[in-house]
This record gives C-alpha cells, structure tokens and sequence, in this order.
C-alpha cells in the first residue's frame, strides 16, 4: 500500500478540517485536494467525482482533474459523455446504483457500452475504476478513475482506494456534521439572543458564563463586561444580594431543583428595574461549564401598569360615587352590579334594597306579569342607546344613556346606565333662557322708548295743525301722516310685545329674512344712532327654515348687540369701516339642505386664546357689569335645539363672522 500518498491525503483532510471550522471551505474543496494527491500515480490519465442528479437521470461533475497526456477540452468532452447516461452500462453509475465499487481492467473487452467503447477508443484509457462516496448510509458522490494501462488496478493499489475512498468518505461526513450543528449552534444562539427575556447561564461557583441580548439591553452591560463576575453583582441591587446569594447555594446544594423568585436589578445607568427570574439546575454541573440557567422577565411595566389600573379603579370609583345623576353598572342579564348615591337617593332605598335587583324592579317599579321590559331588551342587544323615558322608580322624567363597557378583548360584560332627570333640567333650562330674554329687554328697553317716542311727537305737532285750522289744504296729508306715524308706533310695540311673550316650542316653516327684519325694527334705531351702516347680501329666493321663529329671533339680537358693542369699542365716533354685513345663503351639509346666515362686523375680534371659550356659561370678554356671559351659551344651546349649527370666525382686531346654518323647510 502506498503510505505516503495516503499520508499525504490524511494530512489534507486534517488541514481542510481546520479551515472548515473557520468557515473557508467546501466539499468540492476537500474532493479536489484528494483528488490531486491520487493523481500522483503517473498510470492514471483522469479523474474526476461527480454526484446524481435530483433525478436520477444523470451523474453532474463536482471536479475533474486529468494528467498531461490528455488534452482539458478532451478530458472534458470524455467526463461529459461518460455523464449524460445513467444506465448501468455507465461505470459511475453503476457503482452509485450498486453501492460498491466497479473496475473494469480492460474497457473494450469488459464494457457492453458503445460509447464507453468509443470513447476508449478515441481517448486512449484502457481501464477505470469506479467509487462510490459513501458513509452510513449518507451518499456524497462517486470517485471515477481512468489509466491508458490495461492493468493497472493491482491487489495493492485497489486495497490502497479502498481505504482512501473510506477516509474521504468519512472526511465529507464529518464535514457535512460539522456545517449541520455549526447551523444550529448559529440558529440555537439567534433564538437566545432573540428572545425577549434575560437569559443568563452560571458557573456552580457563581460567575457569568453567558448573556444574552435581552440581558445587555435591560442591564446596560455588555456581555464581555460581565464574562466570570459574580452573578448577584451584577443581576442584583446592593439590598437584594445577600438574600439572593442564599438562593444558588441551596440550589447547589440539591435541596431545590428550580427556584423561582423576584428581584431588583440596578442597571448600569442606575436604573431601579424589577425581574421575575426562573432558574433551573443543569445535570452537567459536575463539568464545571453551567450550574445555573437564569430566565428573566421585565416586569417593571407591569407592576407600574398595576399600579396606574389601581389608581384609576380608585378614580373611576370616586368619579363614579361624584356622578349628580343616577348611575348604575348592569350586568347582561340585567342585574344591577353597583349604583351610585344619587340612585339611591332619586330611587329612595337604601344600598342593599337596590344591588342585586333586576333593573327594570328599581327603574319601572317593577311590570306586569308576561310582559317584557323595553329596557332589558336594550341591554341584551349590547348597543349604545339614549332614551327620553319616564322612570317611575326614580320619580320622574329622565334622558337615560346606555353605554356597553367593553373589554379589552372587546367583549362586554356590563352596562353603564346614567339618567339625566329632564323636569329638573328643562325648569333650569327655561329660565335662564328667560333671564336672558329679560336681560335683552332691558337692553332695549331704553332705545325702543326713543324710537317711539319721535313718531309720537309727530303725532302731536301733526294733530295741532289740524286743530288750528281744519279747514286747511294740506289737513288730508296730514291726516295720512297721522296714520303712517301710528302704524309705526304699533309695529315697533308689536315687535316688543311679540320677544316679550313667554317662549313657545312650535316650529314653523318662515323665512330668515323676516326674522331678520323684526330684529332690525327692534334695534335700528340703536345703530342709527351710532352710526353704525348695515349693509345686506341677500340671496334672492332662499327656501324657508324651519325653526321656532322667537329663539331665533332672541339669538339674532344677542349676536346684533355683540357686534354693536365691539364697533363702538374699535370706532367710539363715526367710521367708514364701522360696519355690519348681513348675508344669507344656501348651503348642502351632509348632503341636506341649510340656510345660513352670517353676521360679520370689523370690530375688535376675538382672540385665539379665548374663542374656544366664548360658549361657556357665564363667561364674557365684556368689562365686569356689561354681560352675563349667557348670551352665547345660551344661543349656541337655542340653535342646536333647532337642529342648526353656530360658528365663529374671528381675528383680533379685524373681525368677528357669526355663522347660523338652519334646516330648510325642504330638509
């Protein structure tokens, strides 16, 4: 047997090995390498390795490799013929189907292939060899080799192949191993440094052997700052590690086989945060290499979100106890969970009269026999609802709200029931819409007397002349005078008498502009008098609204004497730009017809900072003793009852626009 060829191609394999764990090489890498020492025997003319094809239809070369007495593209042409077939006539393929190797000493005699014939015949080689790579059952080739010598397979050299092919077999093998568990020891240490855990493994005598990404993140340090410390330095808080190293002693000690603990880790950045270990005990303690595996859980987020979900449960119940009107939490199957104490008080029981009662028992007083509660049916279907209903339970007339409270998985176990009592509310609602009808009389109290009061002197004068002498010429004029006088005073009282009236809720199909015009009679005279010009953009056939004519009319003066106020503050004296335009138009919102109007004057503005806030009650960018602060809010709630919309627009110092879309009568 040649020793130093086999020599020679262990120590190839040897040194492939080593670069292979350096990941620098592959398996046509090691086969050429071999390949080239076999070749050492001057006998043989080519060699080369090839594999089947997926589909067994053919042998595809790996490498090949020839001697100086065949031409490359010759070699090539003979390797590419002897490949294309893999019928057992083919050496190669009959070795890789038969499992052992295949040696023809004398091709033109043994062969019963024409093209292998033909091929010796042209090529020169009068024996091959064919072997298969193989290991338990793992196959990675055949080995194919050529001599132009008719015996050149002795005992010896055969014996040599044998055990040659046996150690590249067991080279490939080992290679193809050694890539398979470096791929997993790869995926293995993505998972860990996946993971959204700490992970950290412990020598029996407590130092760091691993850290895992998480664990850098969390802790701040990285893993070769940690490598061979002490494990409760590093994962503890100074206060924690006494306690914690009594842990891991115990552990390896075998009195506990896992621990299971909570503790606080001081980060590298001084960062308090609080971690739910596991540790496990590993059999292979005895090697020294891992006592411990530590799995850690963040937990800080979920101890502060407990302590949030705390708070806002005591919230929430303060809230809940503060609520002025009724309200009760029902379960699905109306059974009424908790109440507040206006329940109790509206409903006149006491707490334990009401909880656990059937809801339509405490809100309905109970029904009939048979029949069903509209209101339990509503809390079946789940659905957000607001009801105008009486609640004789609860004494009275009620706006009751049903809100599903949903989970966080959005499944609803319960329902909000808040009642607003609506007597209570539309007494207080009326009168302080009153108040501000009265209040706005008695802004135009005083001008109204001045305004009646000229036509009525013209009466006066009027009426003297006919006394002194009614047989004069013009006395029929001035009869008319008398009469057109009159009819003014009577309209202007008409107009007064008319907002004075007690507020109706009758709604009625009547045009913007008359409403318009009334307040005008009403407050003209006032900007007369301040000389104050109103210019009008009317559009011509506008549809009518449908609206409760006086509200609009008592919004319509709160805006006009807005506007007057802020003109005579910007131009205390006359003024080109002392100005009010009046425009109407219609508009599409939502796809259903509006009429708007919109006051605008170049007064003082509003400023940004304030105009959101211009609709709450009792609040007014007048000096303390000139506004209530109720004329907005109140108008702004009067336009919403007529199912319109009210807008401002405004720029300090330039401008105010009062928008007003009301549903047209066509609606």
């Amino acid at each position: 047997m040649d020793f130093s060829r086999r020599n020679d191609i262990l120590l190839a394999i040897n040194e492939l090995a080593a670069s292979d764990a350096k990941g620098i090489t592959c398996k046509d890498t090691l086969l050429k390498k071999c390949c080239q020492i076999i070749m050492q025997n001057q006998e043989y003319c080519l060699i080369w390795a090839g594999k089947r094809d997926i589909d067994d239809t053919a042998i595809s070369p790996l490498v090949a490799l020839t001697s100086a007495n065949i031409p490359e593209k010759q070699c090539m042409y003979l390797v590419e013929q002897v490949i294309t077939d893999m019928h057992e006539s083919n050496p190669a393929a009959k070795a890789l189907l038969s499992g052992t190797h295949i040696i023809y000493q004398d091709v033109l005699q043994q062969t019963d292939s024409k093209a292998l014939r033909d091929i010796s015949l042209k090529t020169g080689f009068r024996s091959c060899s064919s072997w298969p790579l193989k290991y338990k059952e793992k196959e990675f080739g055949v080995l194919n080799i050529h001599s132009e010598k008719v015996d050149c397979f002795t005992e010896e050299e055969v014996s040599f192949l044998k055990t040659v092919v046996a150690d590249i077999s067991l080279a490939l093998y080992s290679q193809e191993m050694t890539q398979r568990m470096q791929v997993e020891r790869d995926f293995n240490r993505e998972i860990v440094d996946t993971m959204q855990a700490l992970l950290v493994s412990i020598s029996p005598c407590g130092q760091i052997l691993s850290f895992n990404h998480k664990a850098e993140e969390i802790t701040g340090y990285k893993e070769e700052e940690v490598l061979d410390l002490y494990w409760v330095d590093v994962l503890m808080a100074p206060e924690h590690r006494k306690s914690n190293q009594q842990l891991l002693a115990n552990l390896l000690k075998g009195e506990e086989l896992q621990i299971n603990f909570e503790s606080c880790l001081l980060t590298k950045d001084n960062q308090n945060r609080t971690i739910s270990w596991h540790g496990s005990f590993r059999q292979n303690i005895q090697q020294g290499k891992v006592g411990l595996v530590l799995f850690g859980v963040d937990i800080t987020g979920q101890i502060q979100a407990g302590q949030h979900l705390n708070q806002a449960i005591a919230k929430w119940e303060n809230i809940f106890s503060a609520i002025q009107d009724p309200a009760l939490i029902v379960s699905n199957d109306s059974i009424i969970l908790d109440a507040n104490i206006a329940t109790f008080t509206a409903a006149r029981k006491t707490r334990s009269e009401v909880i656990g009662r059937k809801v339509c028992d405490i809100l309905h007083n109970g029904r009939t026999v048979g029949s069903s509660c509209p209101l339990e049916q509503q809390i079946e279907t789940r659905q957000s609802r607001i009801i105008e209903t009486e609640l004789r339970g609860l004494h009275g007339n009620y706006l009751l709200t049903v809100s599903p409270l949903q989970q966080l998985d959005n499944d609803i176990e319960a329902t909000l029931l808040v009642a607003r009592n609506l007597s209570e509310e539309e007494r207080i609602k009326a009168e302080a819409i009153r108040a501000a009808q009265l209040a706005s009389l008695g802004e135009l109290a005083a001008g109204v007397a001045h305004e009646i009061n000229n036509p009525i002197n013209g009466i006066i004068n009027y009426a003297q002349i006919i006394l002194d002498d009614p047989s004069d010429a013009d006395t029929p004029d001035l009869l008319k005078r008398i009469i057109k006088e009159g009819k003014r005073v009577a309209s202007i009282v008409y107009n007064l008498l008319d907002f004075s009236r007690q507020n109706s809720e009758v709604l009625e199909n009547v045009s913007i502009h008359n409403i318009a015009q009334s307040c005008l009679e009403l407050v003209g005279h006032q900007f007369r008098k301040d000389q104050t010009r109103l210019e009008f953009h009317w559009q011509t056939k506008l549809a009518n609204v449908r609206c409760n004519a006086q509200q609009i009319q008592q919004v319509l003066l709160n805006v006009l004497s807005n506007a007057r106020y802020a003109l005579n503050k910007r131009f205390p004296k006359q003024h080109p730009q002392k100005k009010i335009f009046i425009s109407s138009e219609k508009v599409l919102i939502e796809d259903k017809t509006y009429i708007r109007l919109t006051i605008t004057d170049n007064g003082t503005g509003i400023e940004q900072d304030i105009i959101d806030r211009v609709f709450d009650p009792f609040y007014s960018t007048k000096p303390k003793g000139e506004g209530t602060g109720l004329g907005l809010s109140i108008s702004h709630g009067l336009i919403h009852d007529n199912k319109g919309f009210l807008r401002i627009k405004s720029e300090f110092g330039s401008f105010t626009s009062v928008i007003i879309d009301l549903p047209s009568s066509d609606y």
